[in-house]
């Protein structure tokens, strides 16, 4: 395989991980933030524990500069696009660009609510059952960081699925593509939550919470992998976002590209 091949397969590989990573770990940041909502109002919540949560925070902050500055692999930056490809913009800076890829998960979060909403009912009701202290703000932490968790594995299910289809070495993609990786920041989040709540996480669950939070868990996969999720997520950053694209045509060619490409996957699947 030259190189010329080589790179036109990474840059396939690409589309799919930007619009997986795009939903699932946009979508984890907004359930974040949820959650650290909840956990400042927990008594523990403050000084070494406050200093854990607002870490994972600068640690997200941090892998978004990286995206968007980055010297090497840039996923977003302007000036490395095709001519054909950049003439669909009009005149944005990086940052602007990235705020759209990053409107897919607000777009994902916001249709997965009932998932998002279900799951933490269902850690809510297991820490109730044990007794623990601060329950309800205590499971949407817990929601959290089980999303932080699906984005990671949903990362490492697009490489692994990438790496089968493009005939490539593992060792590539992980060099392009792992500054899109959550696990220091998942890493984080759970030493913070562990800080926060130890004794409402080392309880033993019986085998129905056990089912009903897997359960949960599941359909929130199923829900940031269904492809309605997917594609509708882009298109509604596509209507939200008219200013990035040069004219309104290019935008409505824009919503055509994603309506094929969907209907292309769906007879795949």
């Amino acid at each position: 395989m030259d190189y010329g091949e080589a790179q036109k397969k990474m840059c396939a590989a690409a589309s799919v991980i930007k619009l997986v990573c795009g939903v699932a770990n946009n979508a984890s940041w907004l359930v974040m933030l949820d959650a650290h909502d909840h956990a400042r109002q927990c008594r523990r919540y403050g000084g070494n524990v406050k200093r854990q949560f607002k870490q994972c925070l600068e640690m997200f902050h941090a892998y978004e500069r990286k995206l968007i500055y980055a010297d090497e692999n840039r996923m977003f930056h302007l000036a490395d696009m095709s001519p054909e490809i950049r003439k669909k913009y009009g005149d944005i800076t990086d940052r602007q660009y990235y705020e759209f890829w990053t409107s897919t998960g607000s777009a994902a979060y916001t249709r997965t609510q009932p998932e998002i909403t279900s799951l933490a009912n269902k850690y809510r009701l297991s820490l109730q059952k044990h007794g623990a202290q601060d329950a309800e703000h205590i499971a949407w932490v817990m929601t959290a960081m089980a999303s932080l968790e699906l984005a990671g594995q949903l990362y490492e299910r697009i490489i692994n699925e990438s790496v089968k289809s493009y005939g490539l070495p593992r060792r590539i993609f992980d060099h392009v593509f792992s500054q899109f990786s959550l696990s220091e920041i998942s890493k984080a989040w759970c030493k913070a939550m562990c800080a926060l709540a130890p004794e409402s996480i080392n309880y033993k669950l019986d085998d129905v919470e056990e089912r009903n939070i897997e359960l949960g868990l599941i359909q929130l996969q199923d829900a940031w992998l269904d492809t309605d999720t997917l594609y509708d997520s882009v298109s509604d950053a596509v209507d939200d976002y008219d200013e990035v694209f040069r004219t309104k045509g290019e935008q409505k060619k824009a919503l055509r590209e994603i309506a094929t490409v969907k209907s292309e996957t769906e007879k795949e699947l």
